[in-house]
């Protein structure tokens, strides 16, 4: 910012003498240098210019001035001689062709369409955008329960949206993808569309890729189907550029890793530090009502459900053989659970935020529990110790979610000498209203689609 012809400029406004030209000047200094704008908002304060009865809307646009300023402001001119009036309203008038029509501007493009939600395919949403196919999308959120939908930018950028997934839409040119998976394709007439993610951006440079946010390792991955495309890395400043089909990039907020499939092939991979251990069939759930034992249980999932009386109430629980695990060697252990889609109760009967427990078997006279076994004879959170919690949105009913802590760990190490038994459980109940509440489910290891519960050993 060249401060002297700054200085000339505004000089020449508040005298009511700026040209054509010199408007011109100003207002691309003013619209590229936010230390511009303060200044020019300094001297409009100072020399009593933003205090006009004509156009008192249009300068609270500018800045934020109290009320009883802008009054005090309007009386003081309305007070002075009429050529002096018409001299003010004349110099406001030229400003706000400057100052306050940039920020018309900025506030008319921060409510007009910038996008087209041209599909939605067996979609389900929570969005505070329109999700009706062929509406017109204003920047802000979208955020996408089921299915795969399609946003067209006005830019030409397409992005295919994959739920469990949100996209906030900032721009024509810029989007940010909060969690999910998406593709996005850039023709040549959207070149430089940026993809935001919570590490890292993308600039495209006309091309087609894939991004996926992983939410539960902080981290995401940005991979080439064709074109070019550069991964910047804002923690580090580092920038990396990606050109042919298969190579990736991972962004976590420590790093930025850059993968090429050709040269994986010649390059000996180093051994796996992380250990994965499944149940082998060892799950269960119980179900409280008349002491039934196979009423609405399913082999291929792990029921879960509380309610005030304790009528309809389930839980599940499941078993690891941790034997061949040298856990002195173990930095960390994580429990990881799928939770699938259930038709079992309304989701509008429970609280927003849904709190699980996941307790860990200390009573050893529940060691032998079986498969459809009854309420009182499958083991309960008063039969171990609580080593963690998790929590589900009421409107979600696909992830993955766990616990990893130091309490796990130290558990497992401590009951190493026998399989050891895990119980879930739901903390929070269903609201009041009509309607039964929604069961969650969570799959087993005999789900046809999802895994079941699985135990991470993460080694140095």
């Amino acid at each position: 910012m060249n401060a002297e012809r700054l200085s000339q400029l505004i000089d020449a406004w508040r005298d009511d003498d700026l040209s054509e030209t010199q408007a011109e000047a100003l207002n691309q200094i003013l619209r590229e240098s936010e230390e511009a704008r303060r200044t020019f908002s300094a001297e409009s304060r100072l020399h009593g210019l933003l205090h006009c009865a004509a156009a008192e809307d249009a300068v609270e646009r500018v800045s934020d001035i109290p009320a009883a300023t802008l009054q005090s402001g309007s009386r003081t001119l309305r007070s002075r001689p009429w050529p002096v009036w018409l001299m003010v309203v004349s110099a406001i008038a030229a400003g706000l062709v400057v100052a306050v029509g940039i920020q018309w501007w900025h506030g008319a493009s921060a409510t007009k369409s910038i996008a087209t939600l041209t599909s939605s395919e067996n979609a389900a949403w929570e969005s505070e955008l329109p999700t009706t196919p062929g509406s017109e999308l204003t920047p802000g959120l979208l955020s996408l329960r089921t299915g795969v939908a399609t946003v067209r930018f006005h830019s030409g950028a397409e992005v295919i949206v994959e739920a469990p997934a949100q996209l906030e839409l900032v721009s024509s040119m810029r989007g940010k993808l909060l969690s999910g998976a998406a593709v996005i394709d850039v023709p040549d007439s959207a070149i430089g569309f940026v993809i935001e993610t919570p590490d890292g951006y993308a600039v495209d440079y006309g091309t087609r890729f894939a991004v996926r946010v992983d939410q539960q390792e902080k981290q995401s991955n940005f991979e080439i189907i064709e074109g070019e495309i550069a991964v910047h890395h804002p923690g580090s400043g580092n920038e990396v550029r990606l050109t042919g089909q298969g190579k990736s990039a991972t962004v976590s907020d420590k790093s930025l890793v850059v993968v090429d499939p050709e040269q994986e092939d010649d390059v000996t991979k180093p051994s796996t530090n992380v250990i994965r251990i499944g149940t082998g069939g060892r799950t269960g759930s119980a179900m409280r009502r008349d002491q039934k034992r196979h009423k609405f249980i399913a082999r291929e999932l792990l029921s879960v459900k509380h309610t005030e009386s304790g009528k309809w109430d389930h839980r599940s629980f499941f078993a690891f053989d941790v034997s061949s695990v040298d856990l002195n060697q173990v930095a960390a252990a994580r429990l990881r659970l799928n939770l699938v889609p259930s038709t079992r109760g309304l989701a509008s009967r429970l609280p927003t935020v849904n709190r699980f427990g996941i307790y860990g078997l200390t009573n050893r006279d529940k060691d032998d529990w079986k498969y459809g076994g009854t309420w009182d004879e499958s083991p309960g959170p008063e039969d171990g110790v609580l080593l963690g919690t998790f929590e589900v949105p009421r409107s979600q009913q696909r992830g993955t979610f766990g616990i990893q802590n130091d309490h796990l760990l130290d558990f497992l190490k401590a009951n190493h000498d026998r399989p050891v038994t895990f119980i879930l459980v739901r903390e929070t109940t269903q609201i009041e209203g009509v309607g039964a509440g929604l069961t969650h489910v969570f799959a087993s290891d005999s789900h046809p689609e999802y895994v079941g519960p699985m135990l991470e050993f993460t080694l140095p």
